[in-house]
């Protein structure tokens, strides 16, 4: 069946997305001004950065499962060989986490490595502990989250966003009162909002899956067998330009590990890289910013012509 595509169509179904993905970007910067509140925010900074940086590689190869869900999920079929897929994917990448934790493999990776001291990596050790779920949470939240695009209902990923975001938010603040480690409370409080989030994505998706399982026809405008083959061809790409994606902040963790002053370069790129440590702005100086924008701007201007050029 033909679907005319309007404008309009594409912003109801784009809005909601953008939507969770700008409230996503407030719940890294909450939960580092919520650790830079909290004792030894320094060392706990530090090692929420590493083992958020570990967390990120490892679920990387499966964070674009939802386009292809979007892409793929039309009828009982394609969702059950996609929903096994991911699911030996999730065991995979647990397992991975799980390889991590081995004192001998986590010992030479963060300390040889990386070089964080003694009192550091324990703490980055248990907050990985507690990020366990993190990536086979991702996995199916991101499937279901797929469906439910893929079915004409992106608010519902939208809703689900939110009640991630409340979550993590409560559980942060929880920790925080309980004057738990900031790193604990880190790890802890993205454990609790993407398990919250798969959760609600599974509740929500429970229509939309049963209308996909009850197509038992396969759609005769596919022109591709749906095996566990074509899956692996058409998502390896995806996984690829994840993991190159994400794996920009470990390879950056670790120089920081080698720099001068590590600990304080660690504990501040967790911070910028978050967005910012409020009590730490400076006042805006627009005529130092222009100044320095005149001082760019004959430097920016001959490499943007060395680029044309090139073309």
């Amino acid at each position: 069946m033909k679907i005319e595509l309007t404008y309009r169509k594409i912003f109801i179904i784009w809005f909601p997305l953008a939507l969770s993905w700008l409230m996503m970007s407030v719940e890294w910067p909450l939960i580092a001004a919520v650790i830079a509140r909290m004792a030894d925010a320094k060392y706990n900074l530090a090692a929420h950065g590493v083992a958020f940086s570990f967390a990120l590689i490892i679920e990387a190869p499966i964070i674009n499962i939802t386009s292809a869900a979007a892409a793929l999920c039309r009828d009982r079929e394609s969702y059950v060989k996609l929903r096994n897929t991911v699911t030996v994917m999730n065991i995979c990448l647990t397992a991975c986490m799980l390889f991590l934790l081995l004192p001998q493999v986590f010992g030479f990776l963060v300390q040889d490595l990386v070089g964080l001291p003694d009192n550091v990596a324990a703490l980055t050790h248990t907050a990985l502990v507690i990020l366990l779920p993190w990536p086979a949470a991702i996995g199916f939240r991101r499937l279901f989250q797929g469906i439910l695009i893929a079915q004409g209902r992106p608010r519902r990923v939208t809703y689900g966003t939110v009640i991630r975001v409340v979550f993590m938010g409560g559980t942060a603040f929880y920790m925080y009162r309980q004057g738990a480690a900031g790193a604990y409370a880190g790890a802890a409080a993205l454990s609790a909002g993407v398990v919250a989030e798969l959760i609600a994505a599974r509740i929500m998706a429970l229509g939309p899956i049963r209308e996909l399982k009850a197509v038992t026809v396969s759609d005769p405008a596919r022109d591709f067998p749906m095996t566990y083959g074509y899956i692996a061809r058409f998502y390896y790409p995806l996984a690829l330009v994840s993991l190159l994606d994400l794996g920009v902040q470990p390879m950056i963790t670790f120089f920081m590990g080698k720099s001068r002053f590590p600990i304080e370069s660690l504990a501040a790129l967790t911070v910028v890289t978050d967005l910012c440590l409020p009590d730490s702005l400076e006042p805006v100086d627009v005529p130092k910013i222009l100044a320095t924008a005149a001082k760019a701007a004959p430097s920016l201007s001959r490499l943007i012509e060395s680029l044309i050029a090139g073309l």
